[in-house]
């Protein structure tokens, strides 16, 4: 990822390495941690420092610095906490600023300031795409799956107790055609299924907001559907979104955003498009599948046209965030 200061002249530099002073740190050690208060940013003299941010249970690099490079900056620009973690790959000598320092020199430099406040609203907007667990595209034609894991107590003693087959289990195909066609062909855009509890939580069009309560079974009553889901063509119903998208983005709040967010929000806008129902339509036929994999107990499994992006939790391993695409792999895994 490249520096802030990248838009600086030489000049403008030379002004901010005059404030540092020279640290030198062997190899792996933390320059700074993910959390830690920014208080200063550095410049690599020579060396170099791997950043990297924690993903769950894995340690994902995002950038690898070395002679000449600039880190750490853009935390102390913004005066916030540290976002990734810096850890030294060899002995690396810095130049490390202040934050006071810094931020005197901005005060009495207003070209600088305004050059780099540029650069971070850039940043920023990308930043807002990447550092969602699932980003506001979703995962369109992508292989993604996050797994966060649960209490290890839970999981080390969830596949010891006997399964029981629960009200869920016993009518799931009936329910499993009852999803697709709220779906598909009613006004339910996101559908949480308990497949322990029996609790089936439904968000509409009509209430886009907020979550409905359902008892499994009433949902085997279409009077009941009737009543609660009016009909509406898939692609009505998408243009409903759209234009509630659209009304959001006139709004006097939306323009009082910041740029970073205004931008990214307003691209999602423009760009976004329903999950295609065959997708849907797939991914609820092997909701059977899913509920017997021998390794994995799923208690519960969310499914929404919004966004391609499968969310489930299980008694036994934590919550995975999977893709159509990921679905599928993770049941042909462990199956």
């Amino acid at each position: 990822m490249s520096s802030v200061f990248n838009a600086l002249q030489t000049d403008e530099i030379s002004k901010i390495r005059a404030l540092g002073a020279l640290a030198v740190l062997p190899a792996n050690e933390y320059v700074f941690k993910e959390g830690d208060p920014a208080d200063f940013l550095y410049l690599i003299d020579a060396g170099r420092v791997s950043l990297h941010i924690d993903k769950f249970n894995t340690k994902l690099e995002i950038q690898s610095a070395t002679t000449g490079d600039w880190f750490g900056e853009l935390a102390v620009y913004c005066g916030c906490r540290r976002t990734a973690s810096a850890i030294t790959v060899e002995e690396t000598r810095f130049l490390k600023v202040s934050k006071d320092a810094f931020h005197g020199m901005l005060g009495s430099e207003p070209s600088i300031e305004q050059k780099i406040r540029r650069i971070v609203d850039a940043r920023n907007e990308k930043l807002v795409l990447e550092e969602k667990m699932v980003n506001m595209a979703g995962s369109h034609g992508l292989d993604m799956h996050i797994g966060i894991k649960g209490d290890p107590s839970l999981r080390e003693s969830a596949m010891e107790r006997a399964r029981y087959e629960s009200v869920v289990d016993k009518v799931l195909p009936e329910l499993i055609k009852v999803f697709e066609d709220l779906l598909l062909n009613r006004t339910a855009h996101r559908i949480l299924i308990g497949f322990n509890n029996g609790e089936i939580r439904i968000s509409t069009l009509l209430d886009p907001f907020s979550e409905e309560f359902h008892p499994a079974l009433r949902l085997l009553d279409a009077s009941y559907i009737e009543r609660h889901f009016p009909r509406i063509d898939y692609a009505e119903k998408a243009g409903i979104i759209r234009s509630t998208y659209q009304a959001l983005r006139e709004s006097p709040f939306f323009s009082r955003l910041p740029g970073h967010l205004h931008r990214g929000f307003s691209n999602y806008f423009e760009q976004w498009e329903p999950v295609s129902p065959a997708e849907i339509s797939n991914t609820l036929s092997r909701l059977e599948q899913l509920r017997t994999i021998p390794n994995f107990y799923a208690r519960n499994i969310t499914v929404g046209i919004l966004k391609d992006a499968i969310h489930m939790q299980f008694n036994c391993d934590g919550t995975h965030i999977v893709s159509a695409r990921g679905y599928e792999r993770f049941l042909e895994e462990n199956l």
